[in-house]
């Protein structure tokens, strides 16, 4: 893997959705960012409470109402509102519908105690593309009702040997790919995200192998020649068998 992709991996994978975002007093926003692969996308999905509604979660994440938040207690709430959210999002990539799972779930609870304020939850998936770099299609949908809605922020962002066509909710086309709403649902939930982007082969692939066996969705997966000239040797001593067998009888016969 080329230095430059696997620091920028790394820098993705560790980072949320969020930047420097400062939380709202009364309600709670969420923050998507795309970033286009040669592979894959990466899907980051930040969910922030805020100081009110944050302090009024925090009483029902503490299960065994202690006082404090342990760590799988705030996992546990992660694991949920994550399913919560997947459930929600309609993504389809090169015109295939396909489910988003997360491969990060991270509460970000600043203090443990219940009688603190914001907090965030940060989701990051990695869906695979049917094929290896070329042109692709990517459609999002998100009907996740979030309570208390205040902020929403969708940024598609570049990457190394991307070349993006366009990016658009809807009829809204901002050049920067940088989208705010506010209040719930909004242009996201009903005309979604279209992108169409072109990966070039400076675009590099990430070397963990999860889209290794990415291939065209509906295609047939090709039977090695190997495989096809032992099974031919097998059924010839088969058959081979059986003529003896009957020769043998006929002239026992």
């Amino acid at each position: 893997m080329p230095r430059v992709w696997f620091v920028l991996a790394i820098t993705l994978a560790a980072s949320p959705a969020l930047a420097h975002v400062a939380p709202s007093v009364d309600d709670n926003n969420r923050y998507l960012k795309i970033t286009p692969g040669a592979d894959r996308l990466r899907l980051a999905y930040t969910v922030f409470f805020g100081e009110v509604p944050g302090a009024q979660m925090r009483r029902t994440v503490d299960a065994n109402h202690d006082g404090t938040i342990s760590d799988a207690e705030a996992q546990a709430f992660g694991d949920k509102l994550g399913a919560e959210v997947a459930s929600s999002l309609e993504l389809t990539l090169d015109g295939h519908p396909l489910p988003v799972a997360w491969t990060t779930v991270s509460v970000g609870m600043g203090t443990p105690q219940t009688a603190g304020g914001a907090f965030s939850v940060d989701l990051v998936a990695w869906p695979c593309l049917a094929s290896v770099r070329g042109k692709h299609t990517v459609a999002l949908r998100d009907r996740f009702r979030i309570p208390r809605p205040g902020e929403t922020e969708l940024k598609v962002e570049d990457a190394p040997g991307i070349s993006i066509e366009h990016a658009r909710v809807g009829a809204i086309d901002d050049p920067r790919y940088d989208y705010k709403f506010a209040g719930p649902g909004g242009p996201l939930a009903d005309d979604g995200l279209d992108l169409a982007y072109t990966a070039s082969d400076k675009a590099p692939r990430l070397a963990d192998g999860s889209c290794a066996t990415a291939a065209p969705v509906g295609t047939k997966k090709r039977i090695p020649i190997v495989v096809l000239i032992g099974a031919a040797a097998v059924l010839g001593l088969l058959l081979a068998g059986i003529v003896v067998l009957v020769r043998r009888r006929q002239r026992r016969g």
